[in-house]
């Protein structure tokens, strides 16, 4: 049986998810082109640095599951076991590929970090040095630590900051999604999460999005997290 956590009570393939971007159509008498090419410009900055956030709430995230171990693993920036069990071994793994990469290190995976991932997979590339990890049976040591950056007070999308979320210690996670200021998922028992930035940290809501509380929320947020 499925348990489903929510307010501290027991309440895969990896998809790139986009959130809803609000556009504002500005209608002009004159200076046409003008407009035309401010807003190709504008484009181009936000392409450039949506990984980093630093407009307000998360626009684009990835759901993260086991695919994201391999095909980390694939690369050379080892996560450790490839066992679905996605927590700070894998969020240093992929702020090494960020790093490797060029990438803003942030733990996250972002439309520009994803695109990079595929194409390194793509091209069957080594982007991490070996001499970063350490890997035995069951077990990763690792000499990066994990950090992420908190960007106006929205928390970051890592597993890491994730289960400090959540109320049981010892838990681990399965899969997880962040859109528009809210995280669902998994446990790797099964057990369904939802939770809510708030300060640059993950808390349960206030109130309960899978009732009444739900306008406004991510349909693949509640799909993620509510029970079914």
């Amino acid at each position: 049986m499925t348990r489903n956590l929510l307010n501290g009570r027991p309440a895969s393939r990896r998809i790139l998810c986009a959130g809803a971007i609000a556009v504002t159509a500005l209608l002009g008498l004159a200076g046409c082109s003008s407009d035309d090419d401010s807003s190709t410009t504008t484009s181009v900055a936000t392409e450039t640095t949506v990984d980093n956030a630093s407009e307000g709430a998360r626009v684009a995230t990835a759901r993260f599951d086991k695919e994201i171990q391999q095909e980390l693993t694939d690369v050379g920036c080892h996560p450790g076991v490839v066992d679905g069990k996605l927590g700070p071994n894998t969020d240093a793994a992929i702020i090494r590929f960020q790093e490797a990469a060029g990438i803003t290190a942030d733990g996250e995976l972002g439309p520009n970090t994803d695109a990079a991932l595929k194409k390194a997979l793509a091209d069957g590339s080594t982007v991490c040095s070996d001499s970063t990890t350490t890997t035995t049976p069951g077990s990763t040591t690792t000499t990066t630590t994990t950090t992420t950056t908190q960007t106006r007070g929205q928390a970051p999308c890592t597993a890491t900051a994730l289960l400090k979320g959540l109320p049981a210690e010892g838990e681990t996670i399965g899969n997880y999604l962040c859109v528009d200021g809210y995280a669902a998922g998994s446990l790797t028992d099964g057990t369904k999460f939802l939770l809510q930035s708030e300060n640059g940290q993950w808390n349960a809501p206030s109130q309960n999005p899978c009732g009444s509380a739900s306008a406004g929320i991510d349909p693949r947020i509640l799909e993620d997290g509510c029970p079914t």
